[in-house]
């Protein structure tokens, strides 16, 4: 069995749920784009008729509602969810295929990077379909103020960058695109370490969620208090140096603790 035989099982899984998420994540930010002109509209012929007219729009207006953040919010939460149900769906049903690769030890890691990959690639699927969305977005915004006659107001790249959110999903720069990947995917890295721990541990004790937990702050929080203790005493490039050596750290530290865990710890 071989990773890339591996990645196709898993992307083939994980599509439907998948699909459902993007499906719904495009028709509710649309759906709420339509009730936002229709409303701003209405408030701004109201303004018209009262003589008080000096009423201007921008794309920013839109990203800050609610039924909006929230659709981000659900699309954030599942990836995460995603994370874990990708292991624990293996565990839960006592798949035999799953159990077979678990019975050999060289084949486990490939298992890891398979479903790493995975979750990798699921992440840039919904911040590419994502930037698609909001262009479109954009262009039905801008198109109906327009034909409205309603004053508008900032470009599309000003409300994306205004947008903390967005500033993460969509960086102004290459490197700080790689750099945000790379912490999403020391993200997913944590999360698969704890599933692994706790499943590594849940047949000897029922505290096993908890343990895993505890030993996944431990490395966490301990790399980040030293990081506060010396911040103080650092320049910038020796501040990011710092840092980065942090998230070398991790990196390691949770593809080991992965490692350790499937070839040495979890029985099946």
């Amino acid at each position: 069995m071989n990773l890339l035989k591996l990645l196709g099982w898993e992307v083939e899984r994980l599509t439907k749920p998948y699909l459902i998420l993007i499906t719904l994540l495009v028709v509710t930010q649309f759906a709420w784009l339509g009730v936002f002109l229709w409303s701003e509209t209405n408030m701004y012929e109201e303004m018209r008729r009262a003589g008080t007219p000096d009423y201007t729009l921008t794309f920013g207006n839109y990203l800050g509602g609610t039924p909006f953040i929230l659709s981000i919010g659900v699309a954030v939460t599942a990836m995460v969810f995603f994370s874990f149900w990708i292991w624990y769906r293996d565990f839960q049903g006592r798949g035999t295929f799953m159990m077979r690769l678990l019975l050999m030890p060289q084949q486990r890691m490939l298992v890891f990077g398979a479903k790493l990959v995975t979750m990798m690639l699921m992440i840039l699927g919904l911040f590419s379909v994502q930037w698609i969305a909001l262009k479109l977005q954009y262009i039905a915004f801008s198109s109906w103020l327009d034909s409205q006659m309603i004053p508008m107001s900032g470009s599309f790249e000003q409300a994306i960058g205004y947008d903390r959110a967005f500033s993460v999903m969509f960086p102004a720069s290459l490197f700080n695109f790689f750099v945000h990947q790379v912490l999403i995917a020391i993200a997913v890295l944590f999360i698969f370490a704890f599933v692994l721990i706790e499943r590594s541990l849940w047949q000897r004790t029922v505290l096993a969620p908890f343990l895993a937990l505890l030993m996944i702050g431990v490395v966490v929080v301990v790399p980040m208090i030293g990081f506060f203790i010396i911040e103080n005493y650092l320049f910038m490039e020796e501040t990011l140096a710092v840092f980065t050596l942090i998230l070398v750290i991790w990196f390691i530290g949770v593809v080991w603790i992965g490692h350790r865990q499937l070839t040495k710890k979890l029985s099946v």
